[in-house]
């Protein structure tokens, strides 16, 4: 079945509250409706992407145009029988990330309750994408056999999911996340805070999302991810590495777009020997499969970095788990789909939406939509 996507970056944040109404902040919704096309890069053949009301369709069907691939653009207040009316064909919902709140958004726009997941189906994706669950994942992940040859090399033993303030030992040198949060948003190291602020902002993550994770902070050399899509039947299929910047506290800056020889370099040559990266990729399959099988189908993005500690390289195997799509499976797509290489993906504001490399970044640029 074809498929229907959606760009909802506001996902993780409608996960942490939780309501199938929930309204994104002003600036969020605006990046949302600017960037609605994005999908084009990952969508297959006979696809389709849904953008939102009062979208200028036809600026952004011109633009794409000139690629001459078979993507369907339609608008929220068409609904989804014109869709289906014109392609001839049903549509599998395809969202960046599943939520009470993106259901809701394909429901309004007519899809049929059948093709739509089940509230209960929504909350166990939502429980996987916690970080909550990455800190169970890590622990399984580091006692995988075929690991145990490197655990002097393996970081990741720290990371610990905390439910009260009594369970914290010595904060320093440590990073606090949220369960749920977006970008590097609900992240802080607490070497830059006072003990008293170190506790109320902790508290305010129990009493908003039930408790926080806990980490070491790692004087970190490289951040990267493996990215994966997991298949209608459970399966854990291998896309491709992802190299990205993200500052000391999380905030995401920027993915290399690079042919994946050139990315598996940067990874081995900051330290994560190939042998090891080449075992991670099989034992994350592995886990994921067993772990995903039947309750989740779709991109997932196991983020890790390599770091200095005590004189040696580390490779932290399991920073965070993003159960959604992500800007590390775009920038393969770009590559493959340009010929951009061994330049930074960024989003940019301006008056179309393609990509265009300006002193080796590659713009991703939004079509402008005509007011209401």
């Amino acid at each position: 079945m074809q498929r229907l996507h959606l760009f909802n970056c506001s996902n993780d944040l409608a996960l942490a509250q939780g309501s199938k109404e929930y309204i994104a902040p002003k600036s969020v919704t605006q990046m949302e409706r600017d960037l609605a096309p994005l999908p084009w890069w990952w969508a297959n053949e006979g696809d389709a992407v849904l953008l939102p009301q009062g979208a200028d369709k036809r600026a952004v069907e011109n633009f794409f145009s000139q690629y001459n691939r078979d993507i369907i653009f339609i608008t929220e207040d068409e609904g989804y029988n014109t869709l289906r009316q014109c392609a001839g064909c049903d549509f599998r919902p395809s969202p960046w990330g599943w939520s009470r709140a993106s259901a809701e958004r394909f429901r309004r726009f007519g899809m049929p309750g059948t093709l739509l997941p089940t509230d209960r189906a929504i909350e166990i994706m939502r429980a996987l994408s916690s970080r909550e669950f990455a800190a169970e994942y890590v622990v399984k992940l580091l006692n995988e056999t075929v690991l145990s040859e490197y655990k002097t090399i393996l970081a990741g033993d720290k990371m610990r999911f905390i439910k009260s303030l009594e369970e914290l030992q010595t904060p320093e040198r440590t990073i606090f996340k949220s369960p749920w949060s977006s970008s590097g948003r609900g992240v802080f190291a607490a070497n830059n805070l006072d003990e008293p602020s170190i506790r109320e902002k902790l508290t305010g993550f129990i009493t908003r999302q039930g408790g926080f994770i806990a980490d070491k902070l790692y004087d970190k050399i490289l951040d990267f991810a493996l990215e994966y899509y997991i298949t209608p039947d459970g399966k854990a299929r291998f896309l491709g590495y992802s190299v990205f910047v993200a500052g000391g506290n999380g905030y995401y800056g920027h993915n290399i777009v690079a042919p994946q020889d050139t990315l598996k370099e940067l990874i081995t040559k900051s330290g994560c020997p190939e042998e090891l990266l080449d075992t991670l990729i099989t034992a994350h399959s592995t886990l994921l499969t067993t772990t995903l099988s039947g309750k989740y189908s779709g991109v997932v993005g196991i983020d890790m970095l390599t770091a200095r500690e005590n004189g040696n390289i580390v490779v932290h195997p399991c920073i965070e788990i993003n159960l959604r799509m992500n800007i590390g499976v775009l920038a393969i797509m770009v590559n493959s789909l340009t010929d951009c290489t061994d330049c930074k993906l960024v989003p940019a504001s301006g008056c179309m939406f393609g990509a265009a490399v300006i002193k080796q970044k590659l713009h991703i640029a939004p079509i402008k939509s005509r007011s209401k």
